[in-house]
């Protein structure tokens, strides 16, 4: 077998265990556990284990070595633990021994001391050990391959060990350097240290540095920590560690990751004290030492530095290692012992030794106890659980399923909680199987030789908890507050990890230290690199702290540039630091190079592009007039050796000619005679003479004789446009007698249906004809919106869109044949009423309908006319002086022939429409007398203008008639300020509808409603449309500050005299709004009380003899607002007498007891010969007597429906 192959491989068989062991202070003492050579643990047997099998695990660790005698400082904690199996349930059968080996800390001694294990004495089943990383290798080879038995090691710490595929199945107690490095690469980034230095040793170390580097380049690629690595050395040798002493002061490293052996580590520190390199400039970092290492490293040939230089240099190094044992109340996961009660055994036990000098160490120890324990948990498992037998042990396959177990243990251990990497959870990138996730102590040297350390703080996957001040050097007072779990950075110093500050010019360098700047770039002071000096600066030498401005004249447009060019010809720069030369502009040259600025051309003289070489080049800059060079600026045009100014509509560049703007119009034969278009589309601007759409004549007014204006292009005119225009007027004639016989069919004497359709058609149509009229305001509508006033302007007789220029010759025959369209349509009528005589009588005319007809068609045709008579009234301004009609924009109001002939026939129309408001308002002045006398055929001629309308309202119709003609006189009043003439028409819309809502005169209420409806929603739109005005002038925003300003002060004397109508009231101290109220607050005398009294007494007396049925047929005649006033009157009356039968209405007004007591004492004056029978009087009484028999009916009413009786 092999384990014969290596027996024999052996020199000679060697105790495993030495007879002398090292206490502290460097004695020597006898060990505890040689006895004879045997080196095992003694415990106290359980009687519960007799006749039980043996396991016999081999622990192997230094006695001896580089890291002095760990086995000695751990046996009290093997011990305890070897007896507190041996007394619990686990492993029931067997007994675990414990044979104790020498590792001496070296690969050929671990490998034969491991053999010798195996091949001495009883049969090993596992191994506990070894606790130097370079041991471990072999111990693993030989455990592992040789004798197929799992190896946990409680201090081996090298990353290098979890190569699963190196060594496959080596588990550890211990944390491995990997997560030392961790430790000390968050201390690094909490001081923000950026340039490190990184050394490894040995091959065992490799892999703690690579980690470090590892985490490094995480940070750079994820762009979290602006690491820079200013070498990474591999130390082996004294040689090596000369020369990375050399380039860490060369690079300036002044902050340094060691991962090195403690004995290498030690070699590092003689080099750096040789060289000066003392702390706190120098701050390293390291990931193994022990106690007194300074006494045996000092004086031997790799390291020629006393013990005290060795401290002094070491002094405030940091060491991430192992964790101390646990102090807690907490208990442990496998043994069941309180945590404390084993740290209080282990100090004890361990300070016995050597007569009470005692060999302890709490930071390795814990391990020991946590290994051993481990391991019987795992042939417990094995064993006990899974039911193997012992003779399987050493065998490939219970070496697998003891490992895989391993990876599977999480439990609370006593240096923190014990859980292995493995595939699945806790894992680690890259894989680290078998490596321990625990607790990492961060140690430091702030004491002499055999006393070094002090316990900085602990680390852990949550975190770091600081349990000491981080003290710099024993050597300088300079510390940072940590002894409160956290390090306070505010109140630190922290030493930088770099010199302090390069001077102004030159910047550190990794290889040279601090460098000058090459010429080009620059450095201030502070700065990491030499930055290139940015455009338009330069530096010719080096070392410059800051870079020079191009002068004036020069520049440059490159990064880092040493020097800058001179502006050439025609060019300059008038500033310094100049990226590049400009132009000349017109008007300046330059003739040299490396000009600030150009020379000015003499006075008149220009040039005529930029970037001029010489004074060659000035030329007359404007037109020459009888020698002299007359040069136009600005918005001004040159004529006649003069600068005249530009008209408006025109745009000028101080040339012969001009460009006119979109919305103005000049002829080619006058191109600075300016015209306004409207509307503006059809003036693109441009060269003179352009009209879009195909239109001609002054400005773009009219389509081409044969063509008319269709949608935004003058079309031909169609074969049967003429046609179209002659059937419409066919039609006409035909439908002007049909609305008579419509209009006057028998209806009854209410509203109907039919009238309430008229109406509201007549409501609707005189809308549109409103809106038609406010297009003509002379406001820039918007497309969306200009198509709309297009179409109501047809409802204005505005024929030009439906292809009328067909038919008429010129815009005069066009007018005049609109013009003549109703006098013509009334005329017919007239005819046709002549004409009817023929027919039967049913068919025949009436001549007071006829007039009715006819007034009807003056009453709907008013507002089209009046617009109509006023068309060539409605002038606007143009830019030359002249004034053009809205309508027709090439005929100038009061100065063309077309003119004169259109004004004659507006007059003459206006004339009409005045004539007929005139007859109107005298027919509604006699209109009360006529229908007191029964004159039906007066109502029936004028049943046009008084039907409509409530009874005691007969008159609306000759106030609502003139509106149209107000809105066209608006148009005509400010034909050059649009804005007046909104606020004109809004005036106009506000007045009219004031007077509605006051008076509601329509019969119908709906129709009130409709109409209210209308005017408000015209005011809305005319408010919004405001929002469309052009840009006011000065005189005009003048004016109307002036009217603002006049509208608050009457406001305000209103609100005066109504102040003063109230107090000159309280003097009366009458019920608001009662019988005796002041005739100024109830605007208009109040009824006598006694008056109204006698009437309601006679009215009484009437309707008795009436009767109930008589009564309600004269009822029924009434119109709706008079039945609901007659209901109101009945409701007021009835309340105040007391009875709730007589309350139609709801009233908020309490029941007067006065009142009652009235009309109680009127019925018992009343005389025997009233017509009131007496027992209505009774009756009455019955109901209206005051007294306790009325209290009670009154009561009782209350009761009954108190809404009706009390709050009504």
């Amino acid at each position: 077998p092999n384990w014969l192959l290596a027996t024999a491989l052996l020199p000679s068989a060697v105790a495993i265990c030495p007879e002398v062991c090292t206490a502290t202070g460097g004695t020597s003492w006898p060990c505890r556990y040689h006895n004879g050579g045997q080196c095992t643990v003694d415990v106290n047997p359980s009687v519960a284990r007799a006749g039980a099998q043996d396991i016999n695990i081999a622990v192997i660790s230094p006695y001896t070595g580089v890291i002095g005698d760990m086995m000695t400082m751990a046996e009290p904690l093997l011990a305890l633990a070897a007896q507190e199996i041996e007394d619990s349930g686990y492993l029931p059968g067997y007994r675990v021994n414990l044979h104790l080996t020498d590792s001496g800390c070296d690969e050929a001694v671990a490998t034969e001391a491991t053999i010798e294990a195996f091949t001495v004495g009883p049969r090993k089943h596992a191994i506990l050990g070894d606790s130097c990383s370079q041991a471990c290798a072999a111990v693993s080879d030989v455990a592992a391959r040789l004798f197929r038995v799992l190896m946990v090691s409680p201090g081996c710490d090298s990353p290098s060990l979890s190569d699963r595929t190196r060594y496959p199945y080596f588990t550890r107690m211990t944390p491995s350097d990997r997560f030392k490095v961790t430790a000390i690469f968050e201390v690094f980034k909490m001081f923000s240290w950026r340039r490190v230095g990184v050394m490894d040793g040995p091959f065992y170390t490799a892999g703690a540095k690579a980690f470090f580097l590892e985490l490094i380049q995480r940070d750079l690629d994820a762009g979290a920590y602006d690491w820079t690595v200013l070498l990474d050395r591999t130390v082996n040798s004294l040689e090596d560690a000369m020369s990375a002493a050399d380039e860490v002061q060369v690079r300036d490293s002044r902050i340094n990751m060691m991962v090195l052996p403690e004995y290498i580590g030690m070699w590092m520190m003689c080099q750096y004290y040789l060289r000066g390199m003392l702390p706190p400039d120098y701050v390293s970092a390291f990931g193994n030492w022990v106690n007194n290492l300074t006494n045996v490293m000092a004086g031997t040939p790799e390291c020629p530095c006393t013990a005290e230089q060795l401290a002094r240099v070491s002094g405030g190094l940091m060491i991430s290692g192992r964790s101390p044992i646990q102090n807690t109340n907490e208990i442990h996961g496998l043994s069941g012992t309180r945590l404390a009660d084993i740290s209080n055994y282990y100090n004890t036990a361990c300070q016995q030794f050597a007569n009470g000098l005692g060999a302890c160490d709490y930071v390795w120890t814990g391990y020991f106890y946590d290994g051993l324990w481990h391991l019987t948990s795992l042939l417990h498992t094995y064993l006990i659980e899974q039911n193997h037998s012992l003779a399987e042990l050493g065998t490939a396959t219970s070496r697998s399923d003891l490992y895989e177990m391993s990876l599977g243990k999480d439990y609370r251990g006593l240096t923190g909680r014990v859980r292995q990497f493995n595939s699945i959870e806790p894992t680690t990138i890259p894989p680290s199987f078998g490596d321990r996730d625990g607790v990492q102590l961060i140690r430091q040297i702030t004491g002499g030789p055999g006393n070094e350390f002090t316990d900085l703080a602990q680390r852990s996957s949550s975190g770091i908890l600081w349990q000491a001040d981080l003290v710099w050097s024993p050597y300088d007072t300079r510390r940072v507050p940590c002894n409160t779990g956290t390090c306070a950075l505010g109140a630190a110093w922290v030493p930088s990890d770099r010199i302090a500050q390069c001077a102004a010019g030159t910047v550190f360098s990794v290889q040279l230290g601090c460098i000058a700047c090459e010429a080009g770039r620059y450095a201030s002071a502070g700065m990491l690199e030499c930055e290139p000096c940015g455009v338009g600066t330069f530096t010719n030498v080096t070392g410059m702290a800051a870079c020079h401005p191009c002068a004036p004249g020069s520049y440059n447009n490159v990064l880092g540039a040493d020097g800058c060019e001179e502006c050439s010809q025609g060019l300059f720069a008038n500033e310094s630091e100049s990226t590049g030369c400009m132009q000349c502009p017109i008007g300046r040259y330059a003739a040299q190079e490396g000009l600030a600025t150009c020379v000015e051309c003499p006075p008149g003289l220009t040039t005529f592009s930029r970037g001029a070489l010489d004074s060659d080049a000035c030329l007359c800059q404007g037109e020459l007039y009888e020698g002299q060079c007359v040069v136009c600026s600005g918005n001004t045009r040159y004529e006649a050796g003069a600068c005249i100014p530009c008209s408006e509509g025109l745009t000028c560049n101080g040339a012969r000619t001009a460009v006119v703007q979109p919305g103005f119009f000049t002829d080619t034969a006058a191109p600075f005679d300016v015209y306004r278009c409207l509307p503006i589309e059809s003036c693109p601007g441009g060269l003179p003479g352009t009209c879009a759409g195909g239109r001609i004549g002054v400005p773009c007014t009219q389509c081409p004789a044969g063509q008319a204006w269709s949608t935004d292009v003058c079309a031909d005119c169609a074969p049967f446009s003429l046609g179209g225009w002659v059937l419409a007027g066919i039609v006409g004639a035909v439908t002007i007698p049909a609305l008579y016989y419509m209009m006057n069919m028998k209806q009854t004497a209410k509203a109907t249906t039919m009238l309430a359709t008229s109406c509201a058609l007549a409501m609707t149509i005189s809308m549109l004809q409103n809106v038609g009229i406010v297009g003509y305001i002379s406001f820039s509508w918007p497309a969306e919106l200009q198509w709309i006033f297009d179409l109501m302007s047809l409802f204005t007789l505005d024929l030009q869109a439906v292809g009328f220029d067909c038919v008429s010759s010129s815009p005069v025959t066009g007018y005049h044949m609109t013009a003549a369209m109703l006098p013509c349509a009334l005329l017919w009528l007239i005819v046709c009423s002549l004409l009817s005589k023929v027919l039967p009588t049913k068919w025949q005319f009436d001549s007071g309908k006829l007039i009715s007809t006819l007034g009807q068609f003056m009453q709907v045709s008013f507002t089209i006319y009046s617009k109509i008579a006023l068309s060539p009234m409605m002038c606007y301004s143009h830019p030359n002086g002249k004034s053009g009609m809205l309508d027709h924009n090439g005929i100038f109001c009061f100065e063309s022939a077309e003119h004169t002939p259109m004004f004659i026939a507006g007059v003459c129309v206006l004339c009409g429409m005045i004539a007929f408001y005139v007859l109107a308002i005298y027919a509604a002045v006699i209109a009360p007398k006529r229908a007191a006398a029964g004159d039906a055929w007066f109502l029936a001629a004028t049943r046009f203008l008084l039907f409509r309308f409530r009874t005691d309202c007969w008159w609306y119709g000759t106030f609502m008639m003139p509106r149209g003609l107000c809105l066209s006189l608006a148009i005509v009043a400010a034909g050059d300020s649009p804005y007046v003439q909104m606020l004109i028409i809004v005036s106009v819309m506000l007045i009219y509808v004031f007077v509605q809502l006051i008076t509601w005169p329509w019969k119908l209420p709906a129709l009130n409603a409709f109409d209210a409806t209308i005017s408000f929603c015209l005011i809305l739109m005319m408010a919004i449309l405001g929002a469309f005005a052009p840009e006011l002038d000065e005189g005009t925003m003048a004016s109307l500050t002036s009217a603002v300003i006049s509208i608050v002060l009457f406001l305000n004397m209103v609100v005066f005299l109504m102040l003063c109508v109230t107090l000159s009231a309280l003097i009366r101290l009458n019920v608001m709004g009662g019988s005796q109220e002041s005739v100024l607050l109830a605007l208009g005398a109040i009824p006598e009380p006694g008056v109204l009294s006698e009437k309601l007494v006679l009215l009484s007396k009437r309707i008795q003899d009436l009767g109930q049925d008589a009564m309600g047929d004269v009822l029924a005649n009434l119109s709706i607002y008079d039945l609901r006033m007659a209901a109101q009157i009945v409701t007021a009356v009835g309340s105040e007498v007391g009875e709730a039968s007589l309350v139609l209405t709801r009233r908020s007004q309490l029941i007067s007891a006065s009142s009652m007591t009235s009309a109680q004492a009127a019925l018992e004056t009343m005389p025997p010969s009233a017509s009131v029978s007496s027992e209505v009087i009774k009756k009455e009484a019955s109901v209206t007597s005051y007294g306790e028999t009325v209290k009670e009916n009154s009561r009782a009413a209350f009761c009954a429906d108190p809404a009706q009786s009390a709050w009504l």
